[in-house]
């Protein structure tokens, strides 16, 4: 009982009181289920017991837990059927995927010049470095030009569309299509951010507004 109690509290961390121990004829008991010990045939002998059977019929990851924790128990008892049950080779093979079918992978467009089509993605948690922990890269698809801007991890939609207005939107003008590893509605947000800010400018420059091309980011199928 003494090894089984120091073994639990090496693996859970948790402090227990003998109370909550029981043996009985040779079987040792925690909190009134049977205590199953750190053997792993054992352990997978239970779970089969629970899961491979004809009387089973090999149920889900949460059926199979709540069919074991019935009588038996032992540390990390879930983590253990997860993997047992998302390894299971019959199961793998016969059960249909209950989810949406995954959409289909389209080639992106061909640009018609260099800056027209980009790709923004954020390198995010580095270390601290002049107050900046994350960076904010844009590759041109055609020369594979970079920048490399500094930013916060938890920069925003409208944070990155004055880092794209200041540093590469000054150099290079709109371009006709952003692949962003945000999302199509982050592209969104940065979208119509950095049109106010540009509008905003072409207010402070000029009595007029901006003459903005029909151009809109996103790469469409």
């Amino acid at each position: 009982m003494a090894k089984a109690a120091r073994e639990l509290q090496q693996t859970s961390g948790k402090t227990v009181r003998s109370a909550e121990w029981l043996e009985d004829d040779g079987v040792l008991w925690f909190r009134g289920k049977i205590y199953v010990s750190q053997n792993a045939d054992l352990r997978r002998r239970v779970v089969s017991l629970c899961h491979d059977t004809k009387v089973a019929r090999h149920p889900g990851r949460w059926k199979t837990l709540e069919l074991i924790s019935r009588d038996y128990w032992w540390p990390q008892m879930s983590r253990y059927i997860r993997q047992y049950v998302g390894t299971c080779d019959l199961c793998l093979r016969t059960k249909p995927i209950r989810q949406a079918p995954v959409g289909e992978l389209h080639p992106l467009q061909i640009p018609d010049s260099r800056w027209d089509m980009l790709s923004v993605d954020f390198v995010v948690e580095l270390p601290l470095s002049s107050g900046y922990d994350a960076v904010m890269t844009v590759v041109d698809s055609v020369s594979k030009q970079a920048h490399f801007i500094p930013t916060h991890t938890t920069v925003t939609a409208e944070g990155a569309a004055r880092l794209f207005l200041h540093q590469v939107w000054k150099l290079h003008g709109l371009p006709t299509c952003v692949v962003s590893d945000r999302g199509p509605q982050f592209v969104v947000h940065v979208t119509k951010e950095l049109y106010r800010l540009l509008h905003t400018r072409g207010d402070n420059e000029s009595s007029r507004l901006l003459p903005f091309p029909s151009r809109s980011w996103g790469c469409g199928p």
